[in-house]
């Protein structure tokens, strides 16, 4: 998703995409030494525990079958009825497990360290009042001694813990005012504070954080986690843990900062080095350094190649608020059979803070009953728990029409800039919780539940940082994805945990695996390059202006096999996304678009184009169990159909709002006095007497074999039956013919066979071939 203004166990498997089998073990390396053991068990149970699910929900299935009495036809499943119930009551807490004993322990003084002296450096370290401490002075202003340096050469270390008890002085002058450790430190040398290749995490008493970064001859900053406690002449014990990509601070005994260094193509230099001390604008003493060394971790590789996928959210929401507020089981049902039959395997789904904060059992519950309807259809669910695109402001409640030629008019942040700028503040609803309190409940209640769930692909903590174009909140949104990540990781998650690199870089450096958002044609690739535990994670824009829009076709040619993809997103419905990027409330489109800028599928369930179909389930061989659909602008079917595509189902309602009231609006479909034809095939795998019924809101009639089965003359809503013996393994033709004329559209057409026992009694016959959309 982008914002106009802001757009000028190694190898892990996630095979089992698009089945119920088990998603990979993430293992969480970034504060457990024993991942890969870890990863191991934890991989053993979620599959055990996967088949053991898959076989009481078969059992769910008939059983609600039975009851429900009717099911639509083509409908693969039935829809689980929605349970309100916390699921986390009588949940055992996550306790991690030990780590191993170290390998070695070093303690260093000062002859194991080298000095390299910043260029016009006055001081110099030396040994403090005890052999284990070393000191250097404050420089007499803050640009001499900047970026002092100091590094124990004799050894290298890999997977180790350092700490150590540190004291910095008050800032000399203005500017950065840090001291701390450098880890995996190689090429150290004189020239400069960042003339080394490595890791730094320091504290800094000027602004009162505590400061993490990459070193490379350069600065790259990781994130600032503000720690008031951090003042000139205070004393705190420093404890980094290195472990695969993954570093781990502490302080004073408390996790500070999760960091993962998932950066494309990593060079393999960052991986071991020496260890040193680092000072800026400020002076420092360091003492007991102690450094832990244990048996090495290899950061988990995640393969994606497979992921074949779309944002998903209802075509009759809004935004993430309206879409869990309103929810609607036999909508998603509905429309996750789309994803199902046109070849998606991974949907991914916003979440939002203030659904959680104002009805948090009900939101709980809801995502519950989501998984459910997602698992039988053979899709995975990759939750995100915060956005920063557009809307700043969320609001709970009711939200507001959408805007009728405005892109994603009514998408909303989460949390949302107010919440960000009172982070540590004491919340609205409780002055005794802050926000961050609040936010880290917030992501533990939906990762608690799941944490060796194999239908959860990954956690996203947050969805383009940088989105909104707010700078002053950048490091903010840094605090934000390293607290999630420690939230998720404290939960005993063993999936892996992203926040995609697009409008900023600090994404990277909280996620497990690089993720990125390729909207360009022709189709890029990963920043550096490597497929290798990368995801394409959002992407599908089919022309915006003064560019060359891209395909599905092209998507899948370019990112199906090698990093898998997202696209945005499946439904074509009221978040108003067949309208541009540019077209925002001062410039908003003039005509519907003939060519939707996104989204696949319309409410219906019909695709935008079949060719996309084609591409995303095989090519033009695939036979899909789907029928053919022709509308008409002509209530009397006697002229030449508008357009002409598929369907998996007959069961949808239409609004009565510009755009989203036509079957297909962009192909020129009426929103008023329009027919729509069905044609295909049916086959029953038992004989017997079948009942079908079409509920709908004017005329409608059913054929199956050239025979009349229902006659619905009636044009108000209303329910019309007919019977029809159908023999076990035997194709019956089926034409299905709806007209309406103004108001609401609804149709749906059911069956029901009492001596059924499941959905798959009764098909669609799969198609001999997809018809062209036209």
């Amino acid at each position: 998703m982008r914002n106009y203004f802001v757009l000028a166990t190694t190898l892990a498997m996630l095979s089992a995409c698009g089945g119920n089998d088990g998603s990979p073990s993430a293992s969480a390396s970034a504060n457990k030494q024993a991942a890969a053991v870890n990863a191991v068990d934890a991989t053993a149970a979620s599959s055990a525990s996967a088949a053991a699910a898959a076989s009481a929900d078969a059992a769910d299935v008939q059983k609600e079958f039975k009851a429900a009495k009717t099911i639509p036809l083509g409908m693969k499943t039935t829809t689980p009825p929605l349970v309100i119930a916390d699921p986390t009551l009588n949940l055992v807490s996550y306790t991690p497990p030990a780590p191993p004993a170290p390998v070695s322990t070093t303690t260093l003084s000062f002859g194991d360290f080298t000095s390299y002296l910043a260029p016009g450096s006055t001081d110099t370290w030396r040994a403090g009042a005890s052999p284990s401490t070393i000191t250097i002075d404050a420089p007499p202003t803050n640009g001499t001694g900047a970026g002092d340096k100091t590094v124990a050469l004799a050894s290298t270390y890999a997977t180790a813990s350092y700490e150590a008890d540190v004291t910095v002085t008050a800032p000399v002058g203005t500017g950065a005012a840090n001291a701390g450790f450098i880890v995996r430190t190689t090429n150290p040398s004189a020239g400069g504070p960042d003339s080394l290749t490595g890791y730094f995490i320091g504290l800094d008493t000027g602004s009162h954080s505590l400061v993490v970064g990459r070193q490379n001859n350069s600065w790259t900053n990781f994130i600032q986690y503000p720690v008031a406690s951090v003042v000139g002449g205070s004393t705190h014990h420093l404890k980094v843990t290195t472990s695969g990509t993954a570093i781990t601070v502490d302080l004073d005994g408390q996790r500070i900062v999760s960091v993962n260094d998932a950066t494309n193509a990593l060079p393999t230099v960052f991986q071991s080095g020496s260890f040193g001390l680092r000072r800026f604008g400020v002076g420092a003493t360091f003492s007991n350094i102690t450094i832990h060394t244990y048996p090495t971790v290899t950061s988990p590789s995640y393969d994606f190649s497979k992921v074949v996928g779309a944002v998903y959210t209802p075509s009759n929401a809004v935004n993430a608020i309206d879409f869990w507020e309103n929810y609607d089981p036999e909508i998603v049902n509905r429309e996750l059979t789309y994803a199902q039959t046109y070849g998606m395997n991974t949907i991914a789904v916003y979440l939002h803070y203030l659904v959680w904060a104002n009805d948090r059992v009900a939101f709980l519950s809801k995502f519950e009953n989501l998984l459910k309807i997602a698992a039988r259809h053979g899709i995975k669910v990759s939750p995100i728990f915060y956005d920063d695109c557009w809307n700043a402001n969320p609001q709970y409640g009711p939200q507001a029409a959408p805007i009728w030629g405005v892109h994603n008019s009514r998408w909303v942040q989460s949390p949302g800039t107010p919440v960000e700028q009172a982070y540590f503040q004491p919340s609205a609803s409780n002055a005794a919780v802050t926000y961050k309190q609040n936010l880290a409940s917030y992501i533990t209640d939906f990762v608690a539940p799941h944490r060796n769930d194999p239908r959860i692909i990954f956690w996203e903590t947050m969805n383009e940082p940088g989105c909104s174009g707010n700078g002053a909140l950048q490091n903010t949104r840094a605090v934000l994805m390293n607290d999630a990540r420690i939230a998720i990781l404290n939960a005993g998650a063993t999936q892996p945990i992203n926040a995609p690199q697009v409008q900023e870089d600090e994404g990277s450096y909280f996620s497990d695996f690089y993720a990125f958002h390729p909207y360009g044609n022709p189709y890029t690739g990963p920043v550096n390059g490597s497929n290798i535990s990368a995801l394409n994670s959002e992407t599908l824009q089919r022309g915006f202006p003064g560019t060359t829009g891209q395909t599905m076709p092209g998507i899948v040619a370019n990112y199906g096999g090698t990093t898998g993809f997202i696209v945005w997103e499946l439904m074509i419905g009221r978040t108003n996304t067949r309208f541009h990027w540019g077209q925002v409330p001062d410039a908003p489109a003039t005509v519907e678009p003939a060519t939707p800028f996104q989204g696949t599928i319309y409410p219906d369930g019909h695709p935008w184009q079949t060719s996309e179909t084609q591409a995303l389930t095989g090519g033009f061989d695939v036979k899909l169990p789907v029928l053919q659909v022709a509308y008409y602008n002509d209530p009397t079917f006697a002229s030449a159909p508008v357009k002409t595509s598929i369907t998996p189902l007959i069961d949808f309602d239409l609004n009565t709002e510009r755009g989203t009231d036509s079957p297909d609006a962009s192909a020129g479909v009426n929103a008023t006095n329009y027919g729509v034809r069905w044609s295909g095939a049916i086959k029953a795998t038992q004989d017997g007497t079948y009942t079908f019924s079409i509920d709908s809101d004017n005329v409608a009639r059913l054929w199956i074999n050239g025979v009349k089965v229902i006659d619905k003359k009636s044009a108000t809503q209303g329910t019309a039956s007919g019977k029809i013996w159908l023999a076990a393994k035997q194709r019956a033709s089926i034409k299905v013919e709806y007209v309406h004329g103004t108001g609401a559209a609804s149709m749906h057409l059911l069956w029901s066979n009492p001596s059924a026992s499941n959905p798959g009694v009764l098909k669609i016959v799969p198609s001999d071939s997809l018809v062209t959309s036209s």
